[in-house]
Protein backbone atom coordinates (compact mmCIF):
# COMPACT_ATOMS: atom_id res chain seq x y z
CA UNK A 1 0.00 0.00 0.00
CA UNK A 2 1.09 3.62 -1.03
CA UNK A 3 2.13 6.13 1.94
CA UNK A 4 -1.19 8.11 0.89
CA UNK A 5 -3.22 5.16 1.05
CA UNK A 6 -2.19 3.73 4.41
CA UNK A 7 -2.80 7.23 5.97
CA UNK A 8 -6.30 6.92 4.53
CA UNK A 9 -7.23 3.25 4.64
CA UNK A 10 -4.87 1.73 7.35
CA UNK A 11 -6.87 0.56 10.57
CA UNK A 12 -9.97 2.44 9.73
CA UNK A 13 -12.09 -1.01 11.65
CA UNK A 14 -9.74 -1.27 14.14
CA UNK A 15 -9.59 2.53 14.85
CA UNK A 16 -13.56 2.57 14.85
CA UNK A 17 -13.52 -0.53 17.52
CA UNK A 18 -10.95 0.95 19.24
CA UNK A 19 -12.42 4.40 19.77
CA UNK A 20 -15.97 3.62 20.36
CA UNK A 21 -15.36 1.49 23.40
CA UNK A 22 -16.09 -1.39 24.41
CA UNK A 23 -19.57 -2.43 26.32
CA UNK A 24 -19.13 0.41 27.77
CA UNK A 25 -22.76 1.05 29.51
CA UNK A 26 -21.82 -1.74 31.54
CA UNK A 27 -21.34 -0.33 35.37
CA UNK A 28 -24.06 2.44 35.02
CA UNK A 29 -24.91 2.86 38.40
CA UNK A 30 -22.27 5.60 39.76
CA UNK A 31 -24.11 8.29 37.67
CA UNK A 32 -23.81 11.02 40.77
CA UNK A 33 -27.08 12.75 39.82
CA UNK A 34 -26.94 12.71 36.07
CA UNK A 35 -29.63 14.62 34.61
CA UNK A 36 -31.85 13.54 31.62
CA UNK A 37 -32.11 16.93 30.87
CA UNK A 38 -29.05 18.93 32.00
CA UNK A 39 -25.98 20.38 29.58
CA UNK A 40 -24.40 17.23 29.00
CA UNK A 41 -21.25 19.22 29.90
CA UNK A 42 -19.57 22.29 30.36
CA UNK A 43 -18.28 23.41 27.26
CA UNK A 44 -16.60 26.77 28.62
CA UNK A 45 -13.21 27.01 27.38
CA UNK A 46 -10.03 28.68 28.29
CA UNK A 47 -9.41 29.75 24.76
CA UNK A 48 -9.57 33.96 24.90
CA UNK A 49 -12.14 34.86 22.91
CA UNK A 50 -14.02 32.19 21.79
CA UNK A 51 -17.63 32.17 22.73
CA UNK A 52 -19.58 29.84 25.21
CA UNK A 53 -22.21 30.12 22.24
CA UNK A 54 -22.09 32.10 19.09
CA UNK A 55 -24.77 34.65 18.83
CA UNK A 56 -25.91 34.93 16.16
CA UNK A 57 -25.17 31.23 15.60
CA UNK A 58 -22.77 30.17 13.05
CA UNK A 59 -23.93 28.31 10.06
CA UNK A 60 -21.50 25.91 8.38
CA UNK A 61 -21.42 23.39 5.71
CA UNK A 62 -19.88 19.94 5.68
CA UNK A 63 -19.70 16.51 3.74
CA UNK A 64 -18.88 13.36 6.13
CA UNK A 65 -18.21 9.77 5.75
CA UNK A 66 -20.29 7.52 7.88
CA UNK A 67 -18.31 4.34 9.56
CA UNK A 68 -20.81 1.38 8.27
CA UNK A 69 -22.89 1.09 11.05
CA UNK A 70 -26.24 2.51 12.73
CA UNK A 71 -26.20 5.91 13.51
CA UNK A 72 -29.57 6.83 13.72
CA UNK A 73 -32.44 7.23 15.86
CA UNK A 74 -36.19 6.61 14.80
CA UNK A 75 -36.98 9.91 13.08
CA UNK A 76 -33.71 11.24 13.08
CA UNK A 77 -30.89 12.10 10.05
CA UNK A 78 -27.83 13.60 8.96
CA UNK A 79 -28.43 16.99 9.64
CA UNK A 80 -30.85 16.24 12.88
CA UNK A 81 -29.98 14.22 15.36
CA UNK A 82 -28.15 14.57 19.15
CA UNK A 83 -25.20 16.03 17.72
CA UNK A 84 -26.56 19.29 15.23
CA UNK A 85 -29.01 19.81 18.41
CA UNK A 86 -26.28 19.69 20.86
CA UNK A 87 -23.95 22.15 18.75
CA UNK A 88 -27.01 24.50 18.14
CA UNK A 89 -28.27 24.91 21.23
CA UNK A 90 -25.43 24.70 23.35
CA UNK A 91 -22.98 25.99 21.22
CA UNK A 92 -24.71 28.56 18.70
CA UNK A 93 -23.43 26.12 15.78
CA UNK A 94 -25.53 25.12 12.60
CA UNK A 95 -24.29 22.21 10.64
CA UNK A 96 -25.19 21.47 7.46
CA UNK A 97 -24.14 18.31 5.89
CA UNK A 98 -24.46 18.63 2.31
CA UNK A 99 -23.66 14.80 1.59
CA UNK A 100 -23.07 11.56 3.84
CA UNK A 101 -21.78 8.70 2.50
CA UNK A 102 -19.21 5.83 2.42
CA UNK A 103 -15.79 6.85 3.08
CA UNK A 104 -14.72 5.89 -0.84
CA UNK A 105 -17.50 7.78 -2.30
CA UNK A 106 -16.77 10.34 -0.32
CA UNK A 107 -13.35 11.24 -1.57
CA UNK A 108 -14.52 11.18 -5.19
CA UNK A 109 -17.77 13.44 -4.51
CA UNK A 110 -15.35 15.83 -2.63
CA UNK A 111 -12.56 15.53 -5.94
CA UNK A 112 -15.95 16.59 -7.84
CA UNK A 113 -16.56 19.47 -5.74
CA UNK A 114 -13.00 20.21 -5.75
CA UNK A 115 -12.48 20.71 -9.48
CA UNK A 116 -15.47 23.15 -9.77
CA UNK A 117 -14.13 25.17 -6.35
CA UNK A 118 -16.98 24.99 -4.74
CA UNK A 119 -16.01 22.86 -2.01
CA UNK A 120 -18.33 23.19 1.61
CA UNK A 121 -17.35 25.83 4.68
CA UNK A 122 -14.99 22.26 6.18
CA UNK A 123 -14.68 19.03 5.96
CA UNK A 124 -11.86 16.07 5.90
CA UNK A 125 -9.41 16.01 3.31
CA UNK A 126 -7.26 13.09 2.45
CA UNK A 127 -3.98 14.07 2.15
CA UNK A 128 -3.70 14.01 -1.63
CA UNK A 129 -6.57 16.58 -1.75
CA UNK A 130 -5.11 18.82 1.25
CA UNK A 131 -2.18 19.63 -1.09
CA UNK A 132 -4.21 20.01 -4.10
CA UNK A 133 -6.48 22.77 -1.82
CA UNK A 134 -3.48 24.30 -0.71
CA UNK A 135 -1.93 24.50 -4.06
CA UNK A 136 -5.19 25.92 -5.34
CA UNK A 137 -5.40 28.82 -2.73
CA UNK A 138 -8.62 26.88 -1.26
CA UNK A 139 -7.62 27.08 2.16
CA UNK A 140 -8.22 29.00 5.07
CA UNK A 141 -5.07 29.60 7.10
CA UNK A 142 -5.62 28.60 10.51
CA UNK A 143 -2.10 29.67 12.08
CA UNK A 144 -3.34 32.36 14.00
CA UNK A 145 -6.82 30.40 14.85
CA UNK A 146 -4.90 27.63 16.22
CA UNK A 147 -2.90 30.11 18.22
CA UNK A 148 -5.75 31.54 20.08
CA UNK A 149 -8.79 29.63 19.92
CA UNK A 150 -6.95 26.05 20.69
CA UNK A 151 -8.39 24.48 24.31
CA UNK A 152 -6.18 22.42 26.33
CA UNK A 153 -7.41 19.47 25.95
CA UNK A 154 -7.03 19.87 21.81
CA UNK A 155 -3.36 21.01 22.48
CA UNK A 156 -2.83 18.05 24.58
CA UNK A 157 -3.87 15.66 22.12
CA UNK A 158 -2.14 17.34 19.59
CA UNK A 159 1.50 16.71 22.23
CA UNK A 160 0.32 13.17 22.50
CA UNK A 161 0.00 12.30 18.82
CA UNK A 162 3.31 13.91 18.37
CA UNK A 163 4.84 16.59 16.42
CA UNK A 164 4.26 15.04 13.25
CA UNK A 165 1.10 15.08 12.31
CA UNK A 166 0.71 19.36 13.36
CA UNK A 167 3.85 19.66 11.06
CA UNK A 168 2.20 17.49 8.11
CA UNK A 169 -0.58 20.28 8.35
CA UNK A 170 1.98 23.00 8.02
CA UNK A 171 3.18 24.46 4.98
CA UNK A 172 5.15 27.31 4.24
CA UNK A 173 5.55 27.70 7.62
CA UNK A 174 1.28 27.91 7.94
CA UNK A 175 -1.59 26.04 9.55
CA UNK A 176 -3.60 24.90 7.19
CA UNK A 177 -5.77 22.29 8.34
CA UNK A 178 -6.20 20.72 11.49
CA UNK A 179 -5.10 16.92 11.79
CA UNK A 180 -7.28 14.05 12.64
CA UNK A 181 -4.75 12.48 15.01
CA UNK A 182 -5.13 8.88 15.51
CA UNK A 183 -3.81 5.99 17.26
CA UNK A 184 -0.94 4.48 15.39
CA UNK A 185 1.70 5.46 18.54
CA UNK A 186 -0.73 3.52 21.04
CA UNK A 187 -1.55 0.62 18.19
CA UNK A 188 2.53 -0.23 18.06
CA UNK A 189 3.09 -3.92 18.64
CA UNK A 190 3.34 -6.13 21.60
CA UNK A 191 4.06 -9.30 21.62
CA UNK A 192 1.77 -11.98 22.49
CA UNK A 193 1.91 -15.32 23.94
CA UNK A 194 -0.17 -18.49 24.66
CA UNK A 195 -0.36 -18.62 28.81
CA UNK A 196 -0.70 -21.90 28.67
CA UNK A 197 2.03 -23.84 26.20
CA UNK A 198 4.51 -21.52 28.37
CA UNK A 199 3.60 -23.10 31.95
CA UNK A 200 3.40 -26.38 30.64
CA UNK A 201 6.77 -26.19 28.90
CA UNK A 202 8.11 -24.39 31.96
CA UNK A 203 9.25 -21.28 29.86
CA UNK A 204 9.72 -17.90 31.63
CA UNK A 205 8.76 -14.28 30.16
CA UNK A 206 11.26 -13.54 27.23
CA UNK A 207 13.63 -10.21 28.21
CA UNK A 208 15.74 -10.79 25.58
CA UNK A 209 15.37 -11.39 21.66
CA UNK A 210 17.42 -14.76 22.19
CA UNK A 211 14.44 -15.60 25.12
CA UNK A 212 12.09 -15.00 22.48
CA UNK A 213 13.49 -17.26 20.17
CA UNK A 214 14.03 -20.18 22.32
CA UNK A 215 10.30 -19.83 23.53
CA UNK A 216 9.73 -20.07 19.73
CA UNK A 217 11.75 -23.14 19.17
CA UNK A 218 9.98 -25.11 22.29
CA UNK A 219 6.71 -24.03 20.57
CA UNK A 220 7.88 -25.63 17.68
CA UNK A 221 9.56 -28.59 18.87
CA UNK A 222 8.51 -29.93 22.24
CA UNK A 223 4.56 -30.22 21.47
CA UNK A 224 3.22 -27.64 23.50
CA UNK A 225 -0.48 -28.68 22.73
CA UNK A 226 0.23 -32.51 23.82
CA UNK A 227 -1.13 -33.87 20.79
CA UNK A 228 1.68 -36.03 20.28
CA UNK A 229 1.95 -34.13 16.35
CA UNK A 230 4.76 -32.03 15.22
CA UNK A 231 3.04 -29.60 14.08
CA UNK A 232 2.85 -26.19 16.12
CA UNK A 233 4.72 -22.80 15.35
CA UNK A 234 6.25 -21.04 16.97
CA UNK A 235 6.20 -16.95 15.21
CA UNK A 236 3.26 -16.15 12.82
CA UNK A 237 3.70 -14.67 9.70
CA UNK A 238 1.39 -13.59 6.91
CA UNK A 239 2.31 -13.80 2.86
CA UNK A 240 2.06 -9.52 2.77
CA UNK A 241 5.05 -9.78 5.53
CA UNK A 242 2.70 -7.20 7.74
CA UNK A 243 2.44 -8.19 11.17
CA UNK A 244 5.61 -9.20 12.25
CA UNK A 245 7.33 -5.40 11.98
CA UNK A 246 7.55 -5.78 15.95
CA UNK A 247 10.35 -8.15 15.25
CA UNK A 248 12.05 -6.96 12.90
CA UNK A 249 11.84 -3.57 15.35
CA UNK A 250 13.45 -6.03 18.12
CA UNK A 251 16.35 -6.12 15.42
CA UNK A 252 16.40 -2.41 14.58
CA UNK A 253 15.52 -3.38 11.49
CA UNK A 254 12.25 -0.99 9.86
CA UNK A 255 10.24 -1.59 7.18
CA UNK A 256 9.28 0.99 4.90
CA UNK A 257 9.63 3.82 6.22
CA UNK A 258 12.58 6.80 6.48
CA UNK A 259 14.49 7.65 9.20
CA UNK A 260 17.57 9.55 9.77
CA UNK A 261 20.64 8.15 9.10
CA UNK A 262 24.00 9.53 11.30
CA UNK A 263 24.53 12.83 8.88
CA UNK A 264 21.05 13.87 9.71
CA UNK A 265 19.57 13.15 6.17
CA UNK A 266 16.99 10.33 5.32
CA UNK A 267 17.45 6.98 4.51
CA UNK A 268 14.26 3.91 3.28
CA UNK A 269 14.41 1.92 6.22
CA UNK A 270 14.05 -1.30 4.29
CA UNK A 271 17.41 -1.46 2.55
CA UNK A 272 19.31 -0.98 5.92
CA UNK A 273 21.70 -3.93 7.00
CA UNK A 274 19.73 -4.35 9.82
CA UNK A 275 17.50 -5.72 7.87
CA UNK A 276 19.35 -7.99 6.44
CA UNK A 277 20.32 -9.63 10.10
CA UNK A 278 16.59 -9.81 10.95
CA UNK A 279 15.96 -12.06 7.48
CA UNK A 280 18.73 -14.48 8.14
CA UNK A 281 16.99 -14.98 11.38
CA UNK A 282 13.84 -15.28 9.92
CA UNK A 283 15.26 -17.54 7.62
CA UNK A 284 16.62 -19.71 10.07
CA UNK A 285 13.69 -19.85 11.98
CA UNK A 286 12.02 -21.00 8.76
CA UNK A 287 14.18 -23.67 8.21
CA UNK A 288 13.59 -25.13 11.37
CA UNK A 289 10.23 -25.26 11.25
CA UNK A 290 9.34 -22.62 13.52
CA UNK A 291 7.23 -20.73 10.85
CA UNK A 292 4.07 -22.24 9.06
CA UNK A 293 5.60 -23.51 5.45
CA UNK A 294 2.67 -21.98 3.71
CA UNK A 295 2.95 -18.46 4.87
CA UNK A 296 3.69 -17.42 1.84
CA UNK A 297 -0.53 -18.16 0.79
CA UNK A 298 -1.89 -17.43 3.94
CA UNK A 299 -2.89 -13.51 4.68
CA UNK A 300 -3.90 -12.21 7.96
CA UNK A 301 -7.14 -13.51 8.12
CA UNK A 302 -5.84 -17.08 7.37
CA UNK A 303 -3.10 -16.70 10.23
CA UNK A 304 -5.96 -15.86 12.33
CA UNK A 305 -7.59 -19.05 11.63
CA UNK A 306 -4.57 -20.77 12.84
CA UNK A 307 -4.79 -18.99 16.22
CA UNK A 308 -8.12 -20.93 16.71
CA UNK A 309 -6.90 -24.07 15.16
CA UNK A 310 -3.73 -23.84 17.89
CA UNK A 311 -1.29 -24.13 15.83
CA UNK A 312 0.42 -20.81 16.56
CA UNK A 313 1.88 -19.35 20.25
CA UNK A 314 4.01 -15.85 19.36
CA UNK A 315 1.99 -13.11 17.80
CA UNK A 316 3.44 -9.72 17.58
CA UNK A 317 0.25 -7.79 17.54
CA UNK A 318 -1.49 -4.48 19.29
CA UNK A 319 -2.91 -3.48 22.96
CA UNK A 320 -6.44 -4.35 21.45
CA UNK A 321 -4.93 -7.92 20.29
CA UNK A 322 -7.01 -9.49 23.15
CA UNK A 323 -9.99 -7.92 21.84
CA UNK A 324 -9.63 -9.04 18.36
CA UNK A 325 -8.22 -11.50 16.88
CA UNK A 326 -7.09 -13.60 20.15
CA UNK A 327 -9.95 -13.33 22.33
CA UNK A 328 -12.04 -14.21 19.03
CA UNK A 329 -10.08 -17.40 18.09
CA UNK A 330 -9.46 -18.81 21.09
CA UNK A 331 -11.63 -17.54 23.59
CA UNK A 332 -10.84 -20.08 26.45
CA UNK A 333 -6.96 -19.42 25.84
CA UNK A 334 -5.50 -16.48 27.63
CA UNK A 335 -2.46 -14.95 25.77
CA UNK A 336 0.14 -12.82 27.98
CA UNK A 337 1.88 -9.51 26.50
CA UNK A 338 5.43 -8.60 26.86
CA UNK A 339 7.18 -5.51 25.66
CA UNK A 340 8.98 -6.32 21.89
CA UNK A 341 12.20 -7.60 23.04
CA UNK A 342 15.65 -6.96 21.42
CA UNK A 343 18.50 -8.62 19.91
CA UNK A 344 20.88 -6.37 22.18
CA UNK A 345 21.83 -3.92 24.61
CA UNK A 346 19.76 -1.69 22.56
CA UNK A 347 16.19 -1.11 23.69
CA UNK A 348 13.29 -1.76 20.71
CA UNK A 349 11.91 0.72 19.20
CA UNK A 350 8.41 0.33 17.26
CA UNK A 351 8.00 1.37 14.24
CA UNK A 352 4.36 4.00 13.09
CA UNK A 353 3.47 5.62 10.52
CA UNK A 354 2.20 9.25 10.54
CA UNK A 355 -0.26 9.37 13.36
CA UNK A 356 -3.66 10.57 11.90
CA UNK A 357 -6.83 9.10 10.61
CA UNK A 358 -7.54 9.48 6.85
CA UNK A 359 -6.58 13.39 7.03
CA UNK A 360 -6.79 16.54 8.02
CA UNK A 361 -9.65 18.74 8.68
CA UNK A 362 -10.08 21.97 6.53
CA UNK A 363 -11.46 25.05 6.34
CA UNK A 364 -12.73 26.95 3.17
CA UNK A 365 -10.81 30.26 2.72
CA UNK A 366 -13.17 33.24 3.86
CA UNK A 367 -15.40 31.26 6.14
CA UNK A 368 -16.12 33.45 8.93
CA UNK A 369 -15.34 31.80 12.49
CA UNK A 370 -13.24 29.54 11.53
CA UNK A 371 -12.77 29.07 15.21
CA UNK A 372 -15.92 27.06 15.29
CA UNK A 373 -14.25 23.74 14.01
CA UNK A 374 -11.68 23.84 16.47
CA UNK A 375 -14.64 24.76 19.30
CA UNK A 376 -16.67 21.50 17.66
CA UNK A 377 -13.06 19.79 18.23
CA UNK A 378 -13.37 20.61 21.82
CA UNK A 379 -16.94 19.74 22.53
CA UNK A 380 -16.00 16.02 20.92
CA UNK A 381 -13.17 15.59 23.31
CA UNK A 382 -15.24 16.55 26.06
CA UNK A 383 -18.83 14.52 25.18
CA UNK A 384 -16.99 11.35 23.93
CA UNK A 385 -13.71 11.14 25.99
CA UNK A 386 -14.16 13.19 28.93
CA UNK A 387 -17.54 12.90 29.83
CA UNK A 388 -18.44 10.64 33.36
CA UNK A 389 -22.26 10.19 32.88
CA UNK A 390 -23.82 6.93 31.41
CA UNK A 391 -27.13 8.41 30.35
CA UNK A 392 -24.81 11.61 28.58
CA UNK A 393 -22.96 8.60 27.31
CA UNK A 394 -26.28 6.83 25.57
CA UNK A 395 -27.36 10.39 24.29
CA UNK A 396 -24.47 11.41 23.00
CA UNK A 397 -22.34 8.29 21.66
CA UNK A 398 -23.75 4.50 22.02
CA UNK A 399 -26.59 3.23 22.80
CA UNK A 400 -28.96 0.16 21.66
CA UNK A 401 -26.94 -0.38 18.89
CA UNK A 402 -26.70 3.11 17.64
CA UNK A 403 -23.24 5.05 17.44
CA UNK A 404 -24.47 8.08 17.82
CA UNK A 405 -20.91 9.31 18.11
CA UNK A 406 -19.76 8.60 14.12
CA UNK A 407 -22.88 12.05 14.00
CA UNK A 408 -20.15 13.90 15.73
CA UNK A 409 -19.11 16.81 12.57
CA UNK A 410 -15.30 17.22 13.81
CA UNK A 411 -13.68 14.49 15.54
CA UNK A 412 -10.09 13.86 16.86
CA UNK A 413 -8.90 10.33 18.65
CA UNK A 414 -6.93 10.69 21.71
CA UNK A 415 -3.92 8.91 20.09
CA UNK A 416 -3.31 6.91 24.15
CA UNK A 417 -7.23 6.41 25.00
CA UNK A 418 -7.15 2.87 25.13
CA UNK A 419 -4.01 2.52 27.12
CA UNK A 420 -4.77 4.94 29.85
CA UNK A 421 -7.36 2.95 30.65
CA UNK A 422 -5.24 0.72 32.76
CA UNK A 423 -3.72 4.06 34.13
CA UNK A 424 -6.89 5.37 35.30
CA UNK A 425 -8.03 1.96 37.31
CA UNK A 426 -4.82 1.10 38.23
CA UNK A 427 -4.92 2.17 41.80
CA UNK A 428 -8.62 0.62 42.04
CA UNK A 429 -7.27 -2.54 40.61
CA UNK A 430 -4.64 -2.87 43.31
CA UNK A 431 -6.94 -2.14 46.57
CA UNK A 432 -7.97 -5.12 48.17
CA UNK A 433 -11.86 -3.59 48.27
CA UNK A 434 -14.03 -3.07 45.66
CA UNK A 435 -14.26 0.87 44.81
CA UNK A 436 -16.85 2.69 45.99
CA UNK A 437 -19.83 5.10 44.48
CA UNK A 438 -17.08 8.05 44.78
CA UNK A 439 -14.33 6.05 42.91
CA UNK A 440 -16.19 4.69 40.13
CA UNK A 441 -17.61 8.64 39.89
CA UNK A 442 -14.30 9.95 38.02
CA UNK A 443 -14.41 6.90 35.31
CA UNK A 444 -15.83 6.68 31.99
CA UNK A 445 -18.88 4.72 31.66
CA UNK A 446 -16.49 2.69 29.66
CA UNK A 447 -13.63 2.43 32.10
CA UNK A 448 -16.56 1.30 34.88
CA UNK A 449 -17.58 -1.23 32.74
CA UNK A 450 -14.13 -2.43 31.97
CA UNK A 451 -13.51 -2.29 36.10
CA UNK A 452 -16.71 -4.30 36.49
CA UNK A 453 -15.51 -7.08 33.88
CA UNK A 454 -11.74 -7.13 35.56
CA UNK A 455 -13.16 -7.76 38.56
CA UNK A 456 -15.56 -10.45 37.50
CA UNK A 457 -12.51 -12.34 35.53
CA UNK A 458 -10.53 -12.57 38.57
CA UNK A 459 -13.42 -13.83 40.39
CA UNK A 460 -13.27 -16.70 37.74
CA UNK A 461 -16.75 -16.20 37.19
CA UNK A 462 -16.24 -14.97 33.29
CA UNK A 463 -14.48 -16.77 30.84
CA UNK A 464 -13.49 -12.95 29.22
CA UNK A 465 -10.17 -12.05 29.52
CA UNK A 466 -10.14 -9.69 26.74
CA UNK A 467 -10.58 -6.68 29.15
CA UNK A 468 -8.00 -8.15 31.75
CA UNK A 469 -5.45 -8.47 28.85
CA UNK A 470 -5.66 -4.76 27.81
CA UNK A 471 -5.98 -3.04 30.94
CA UNK A 472 -5.28 -4.85 34.17
CA UNK A 473 -1.75 -5.00 35.89
CA UNK A 474 -0.57 -7.93 33.56
CA UNK A 475 -1.77 -6.25 30.80
CA UNK A 476 -0.73 -4.17 27.23
CA UNK A 477 -1.76 -0.76 28.76
CA UNK A 478 0.77 -0.82 31.36
CA UNK A 479 3.33 -2.34 28.38
CA UNK A 480 2.53 0.93 26.65
CA UNK A 481 2.42 3.82 29.59
CA UNK A 482 4.99 2.41 31.80
CA UNK A 483 7.75 1.16 28.98
CA UNK A 484 7.15 2.25 25.35
CA UNK A 485 6.11 6.00 26.56
CA UNK A 486 8.07 6.35 29.57
CA UNK A 487 11.07 5.36 27.48
CA UNK A 488 10.30 6.86 24.17
CA UNK A 489 10.53 3.66 21.92
CA UNK A 490 8.33 4.90 19.09
CA UNK A 491 10.54 5.46 15.48
CA UNK A 492 7.89 7.39 13.94
CA UNK A 493 8.09 7.68 9.76
CA UNK A 494 9.51 11.32 8.88
CA UNK A 495 8.32 11.18 5.42
CA UNK A 496 4.85 12.98 6.39
CA UNK A 497 3.88 14.83 3.20
CA UNK A 498 2.23 13.62 -0.26
CA UNK A 499 4.18 11.45 -2.24
CA UNK A 500 7.33 12.61 -4.11
CA UNK A 501 6.91 12.25 -7.95
CA UNK A 502 9.10 9.32 -8.36
CA UNK A 503 7.12 7.56 -5.82
CA UNK A 504 4.24 7.83 -7.88
CA UNK A 505 5.30 6.52 -10.89
CA UNK A 506 8.28 4.06 -9.50
CA UNK A 507 6.96 3.20 -5.58
CA UNK A 508 4.36 0.32 -6.54
CA UNK A 509 7.18 -1.78 -8.58
CA UNK A 510 9.49 -0.88 -5.95
CA UNK A 511 7.23 -2.04 -3.45
CA UNK A 512 6.28 -5.43 -5.15
CA UNK A 513 10.01 -5.68 -5.72
CA UNK A 514 10.82 -5.83 -1.62
CA UNK A 515 8.00 -7.87 -0.93
CA UNK A 516 9.01 -10.21 -3.24
CA UNK A 517 12.48 -10.31 -1.83
CA UNK A 518 11.41 -10.79 2.07
CA UNK A 519 9.33 -13.65 0.77
CA UNK A 520 12.87 -15.51 -0.87
CA UNK A 521 14.99 -14.99 1.74
CA UNK A 522 12.80 -16.32 4.13
CA UNK A 523 12.16 -19.30 1.91
CA UNK A 524 15.95 -19.80 1.65
CA UNK A 525 17.09 -18.01 -1.13
CA UNK A 526 21.11 -16.85 -0.74
CA UNK A 527 21.44 -14.09 1.44
CA UNK A 528 23.01 -11.65 -0.93
CA UNK A 529 19.85 -11.29 -2.65
CA UNK A 530 19.28 -8.53 -0.07
CA UNK A 531 22.10 -7.07 -1.37
CA UNK A 532 20.68 -7.52 -5.08
CA UNK A 533 17.56 -6.20 -3.71
CA UNK A 534 19.12 -3.02 -2.46
CA UNK A 535 21.31 -2.21 -5.78
CA UNK A 536 18.52 -2.61 -8.19
CA UNK A 537 15.64 -0.84 -5.59
CA UNK A 538 18.38 2.03 -6.03
CA UNK A 539 18.74 1.63 -9.62
CA UNK A 540 15.22 1.87 -10.48
CA UNK A 541 13.72 4.42 -8.90
CA UNK A 542 15.22 4.42 -4.99
CA UNK A 543 17.91 7.05 -5.48
CA UNK A 544 15.06 9.71 -7.54
CA UNK A 545 12.53 8.86 -4.40
CA UNK A 546 15.34 9.45 -1.73
CA UNK A 547 16.72 12.84 -3.76
CA UNK A 548 13.14 13.87 -3.44
CA UNK A 549 12.52 13.28 -0.02
CA UNK A 550 16.21 14.90 0.84
CA UNK A 551 14.64 17.94 -0.94
CA UNK A 552 11.68 17.96 0.74
CA UNK A 553 13.29 17.45 4.20
CA UNK A 554 16.04 19.83 3.49
CA UNK A 555 12.70 22.92 3.26
CA UNK A 556 10.64 21.36 6.36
Amino acid sequence: MTKTGAWMLAGMLAVTAAVSGCGAGDGKKADEGGSKTAPPVDTKTVAKGMPNKFEPPVKLSTASFNYGVPKFAQGDDMNNNPWTRYLKETAGIEVNTVWDGPRKELEQKLNLMMASGDIPDFFLATPDQFAQLNKAGLLQDLTDVYKNFATDNIKQVMKDAGPEPLEAATIGGKLMGLPFTGVAKESVPVVWIREDWMKKLGLSAPKTMNDLLAISEAFTTKDPDGNGKNDTFGLSLDKDISIINGFLNGFHAYKGIWIKDKDGKLVYSSTLPEMKTALVKLQDMYKAGQIDKEFGVKDSPKVNESFGSNKLGIYYGALTAGFAPLSVQTPKVRWLPFAVPSIDSQPAKLQHGLNIFSGFWVVKKGVKNPEAVLKMADIWLQLFYLNTKSDIYDKYNDSKGIAHWTNAPVKIYKPFKNAEISVHLETLLKSSTKADDAALAKLTPEERGEYARILEYRAGTSDSWKEASRSDSWGSGPIINNVYLKENRFMPDQFITVPTASMVSKKANLDKMELEMYTKIILGAPLDSFDTFVKDWKRLGGDDITKEVNEWYSKK
